[in-house]
């Protein structure tokens, strides 16, 4: 995705979003998808193989974090509860990763969660 991204001029200054498509504990591993996506502008010509999508609007909680197995592990262990903790309620909507250009040199990404 990277390489892609940098030839065609929309990695920097970009958001970067990473959509898993299957749950994990009930998708075998070898069968989970996982969808990487850049933001750009409705009139940006998207060269194969890549595709254009939309993601439905709406209001998410926003973790940030470090970008690390340990501090993501420890995200997945807590979500859950901060979400009920802040009498929020889950959307039926992916959880999705996001990272700016700027986030990444920082080692940093954040974590958004689809809520009503």
């Amino acid at each position: 995705f990277k390489k892609w991204a940098l030839l065609n001029g929309v990695f920097h200054n970009s958001i970067i979003l990473g959509i898993p498509q299957d749950n994990p504990s009930i998708t075998p591993k070898e069968e989970c998808r996982y969808d990487v996506c850049v933001v750009v502008n409705k009139d940006f010509n998207v060269p194969q193989p890549a595709q254009v999508g939309k993601l439905p609007g709406g209001k998410y909680a926003v973790f940030l974090l470090d970008h690390t197995k340990e501090a993501v592990s420890e995200l997945w262990g807590i979500i859950f509860s901060e979400i009920e903790k802040n009498s929020l309620t889950i959307r039926e909507e992916p959880i999705i990763e996001r990272y700016t250009s700027q986030m990444i040199d920082n080692d940093l990404c954040e974590i958004l969660v689809p809520i009503q």
